[in-house]
């Protein structure tokens, strides 16, 4: 494996997979995109993850109980949530269930990018203390 890990993904619009893919990469990751939560699950039982993304809400996205599911599976696994719509009950149970970051679609590159970088940094720092 050439990179430095990959970002697991599930749910997310066409356009949402193009900025996560180009931030990514960017970041040196490699982008998968799962057919669905199960095979997300199995996915992230292999140290080679470095972070999961969801789509919450919305045509093809999960319920916040994926969220918990995969802080079980993984706890230290960071999961990023994406939102088709701004609702505030939505991302109070994400944020209860977990998450390390919320956005709400579309995504803006710029803050994705820094989320990137954000879980690299957040990975070194895990990597140095074990």
């Amino acid at each position: 494996m050439g990179s430095k890990g990959e970002l697991v993904v599930h749910g997310l619009s066409e356009s949402d997979v193009a900025i996560l893919t180009a931030a990514g990469e960017a970041g040196g990751l490699e982008v998968l995109v799962m057919s669905g939560p199960s095979e997300m699950r199995q996915k992230v039982r292999a140290p080679h993850p470095v972070a999961a993304v969801l789509g919450i809400g919305g045509k093809g996205g999960v319920d916040t109980g994926a969220i918990s599911l995969l802080r079980f599976v993984r706890r230290e696994l960071p999961v990023i949530v994406v939102a088709d719509e701004d609702s505030l009950e939505l991302e109070r149970s994400a944020r209860e269930a977990g998450i390390f970051y919320y956005f709400v679609s579309p995504l803006d590159p710029k803050e994705v990018k820094a989320v990137v970088e954000d879980v690299l940094r957040q990975r070194r720092s895990l990597g140095a203390k074990s």
